[in-house]
């Protein structure tokens, strides 16, 4: 995975309708192999796992945003304490760190009454986009 410079991945988010200039851009590290082994890390389940591993405590925090590739990705990861983890890639094997660009982040309450109307489905980019009025800050008016 490479890390893009900051000015292409802020294009990217503006061009998709967002406003880089309100979000924090973060490194996503490896857990030690006792966490990864303590998480929920379905291949190519990013949002059921990072919802998963807050409800049973091993989160703090559904983050969702985007990984900065090229193109960038968009993507739930997890926050503990001030570091930030991906269950999901790092159970796949040659897991390097990578930056991450945060659209939000919830705590376990607020994730599941979102994901409560969002017919039990965790938070997403399509639902963020569908309560623009909500998340303002960092969804740019059309």
């Amino acid at each position: 995975m490479t890390n893009l410079p900051l000015e292409i991945i802020q294009r990217q988010l503006s061009d998709l309708g967002f406003r880089p200039e309100n979000m924090r851009f973060v490194t996503v590290s490896a857990m030690s192999p006792e966490q990864l082994e303590a998480c929920t890390a379905q291949q190519d389940e990013c949002f059921y796992n990072s919802y998963m591993n807050v409800i049973y405590g091993k989160g703090e925090r559904y983050v969702l945003g985007f990984r900065c590739e090229d193109p960038i990705v968009d993507h739930a990861i997890i926050r503990v304490g001030d570091q930030y983890f991906d269950p999901t890639l790092q159970a796949n094997g040659n897991f390097e760190s990578y930056q991450f660009a945060v659209l939000t982040e919830f705590t376990v309450f607020d994730m599941m009454k979102h994901a409560k109307s969002n017919k039990d489905f965790p938070p997403d980019l399509d639902y963020l986009l569908s309560k623009k009025s909500k998340f303002k800050n960092i969804i740019a008016a059309n």
